[in-house]
């Protein structure tokens, strides 16, 4: 996956509303998902406005420090983490967060966009950073899947 379709993704995974049961609905199908393929364990958290209104970290994880710092990542920059990993592998423009302990270049964070605005972010993390992303997209893609064939 390049960073075009990532970008196409994000435009892509958008929602006509995004409530709280939305988040919990959506980490859930994850959860199981991780349960059914034995994956490692992994943190998910979903903010909408800056609030936490799902998090979740599986028996022994124990800190959710990589969460926070993939929030905050895409909160402030706009993008999904693994699209800002790869735009930073071509052009080193992110280069000045690398260092810093609030952000992290790297997948596992997915904006949730509503009517063209970013209001929230989705984030998992404990798998390749490329399968937290993958996680969150694929059961993006489900989810309104399923909320299109309701109507």
């Amino acid at each position: 996956m390049n960073k075009e379709d990532i970008r196409l993704l994000e435009e892509k995974l958008v929602f006509s509303s995004f409530t709280h049961y939305d988040a919990y609905a959506i980490a859930n199908s994850i959860f199981e998902r991780v349960k059914r393929e034995k994956l490692r364990r992994i943190g998910i958290r979903v903010t909408i406005h800056g609030v936490v209104v799902f998090q979740y970290l599986m028996d022994g994880k124990e800190e959710d420090r990589w969460l926070k710092r993939k929030q905050r990542t895409v909160e402030e920059l706009g993008h999904s983490g693994y699209y800002l990993f790869l735009e930073n592998e071509e052009s080193h423009i992110y280069q000045k967060y690398e260092n810093d302990e609030k952000y992290v270049i790297c997948g596992g964070g997915f904006p949730i966009c509503v009517n063209g605005e970013n209001i929230g972010v989705f984030c998992i993390s404990g798998l390749s950073h490329e399968q937290d992303h993958q996680l969150i997209v694929d059961a993006f893609e489900q989810y309104l899947s399923q909320e299109e064939n309701k109507k």
